[in-house]
């Protein structure tokens, strides 16, 4: 059987690795107050009679509490690698 003639580029990741990323407390910073923002506009929608990110009330209040849960696990599994 003969080989292809045609040429297949390598793909390169794009991503880099683990240990060539650098640790910026600035960048941390801006995404913790990203978060904040988010979970109080969240939380704020939920209050609201007529909410605007949500169809309903009650499904503002289920995005707040979902939202609420996610960062709680977050928190749980950073809290879990640095004890490990």
């Amino acid at each position: 059987m003969m080989p292809s003639m045609t040429n297949t580029p390598k793909t390169q990741s794009t991503t880099p690795a683990t240990d060539d990323v650098v640790f910026d407390p600035a960048e941390v910073s801006r995404v913790v107050s990203l978060v904040r923002h988010e979970l109080s506009v969240l939380a704020q929608d939920a209050k609201r009679k007529r909410p605007l990110y949500a169809k309903s009330v009650d499904e503002a209040v289920a995005r707040r509490n979902a939202s609420f849960k996610a960062l709680t696990e977050f928190a749980s599994h950073l809290d879990s690698m640095k004890r490990t």
